[in-house]
């Protein structure tokens, strides 16, 4: 056997470690921001800014419609921001268990 054939042999007989290397990457990726978005949705939970101002206006027994509309637009898009981040989050992850596997 000549020297080409045993070096392409041992090419062939020698597994590719990229994909491997991609996965685990976009597997640390996707950990990632979805810790990230947990993160941002418990701290929300915890602070939601626009409930305070909603009581300290509540004690004259009314309440701007304007105000109320604004809290829930404000709400509307930290709700759409966690879920398309949470919904990347989890495809990324995916495929990068599918290139380990």
């Amino acid at each position: 056997m000549s020297s080409k054939d045993e070096n392409q042999q041992k090419a062939e007989n020698k597994p590719n470690k990229t994909p491997r290397n991609i996965g685990i990457a976009l597997i640390a990726i996707g950990v990632a921001l979805l810790i990230f978005v947990f993160y941002e949705a418990y701290i929300s939970f915890l602070n939601p800014g626009f409930i305070s101002n909603l009581n300290s206006l509540t004690s004259s027994n009314t309440v701007p419609i304007s105000f109320t509309a604004e809290a829930l637009v404000i709400l509307l898009i930290k709700v759409a921001f966690l879920g398309i981040a949470l919904a990347a989050g989890s495809t990324i992850l995916s495929k990068g268990v599918e290139l380990i596997k």
